[in-house]
């Protein structure tokens, strides 16, 4: 019967610092905003993060150490890009506003912020009909920028 007691004033002595660290959390818990479906814009420091990640992959895989081939090193590098931007960001970029972008988009600009940072990295190893089609399509968005102004 002595166990018995002392057992009881124990668990006793347990309560009191129990339920003053539940109060406390409860406390902590309620102050605290809930972010539960929202994601950050990517800022321009992410993309350029993003970018150069992607870049440097592309041009340390197609080296010539490792010879991949180009469209699927690139390939690889821009889905990689795309899928941060939408598991990160829930594809929402800063400077696009607060429009959710599609996946086509975030790909269209993993395409380009790529190739324009590993044209600079790696000239060499680009194709020149790849750099063609870049330099083409940079004159395009830049004639539809200038219509939108």
């Amino acid at each position: 019967m002595g166990t018995n007691f002392r057992s009881k004033r124990f668990l006793n002595l347990l309560n009191i610092p129990l339920i003053f660290y539940l109060i406390i959390c409860e406390i902590n818990i309620s102050n605290k905003r809930l972010y539960a479906n929202t994601k950050p814009q990517a800022t321009q420091q992410d993309i350029f993060l993003y970018k150069q990640m992607g870049a440097s992959y592309l041009c340390k895989s197609i080296n010539d150490k490792i010879d991949f081939d180009f469209k699927k090193a690139f390939a690889v590098s821009t889905y990689t890009f795309a899928e941060v931007i939408f598991s990160k960001h829930g594809n929402l970029i800063k400077e696009a506003g607060k429009e959710k972008l599609t996946p086509e988009r975030v790909l269209f600009i993993g395409e380009i912020e790529i190739l324009n940072s590993a044209i600079k990295i790696c000239p060499k190893q680009i194709p020149n009909d790849v750099k063609k089609r870049f330099e083409e399509t940079l004159k395009k968005l830049k004639k539809q920028t200038n219509r939108k102004k």
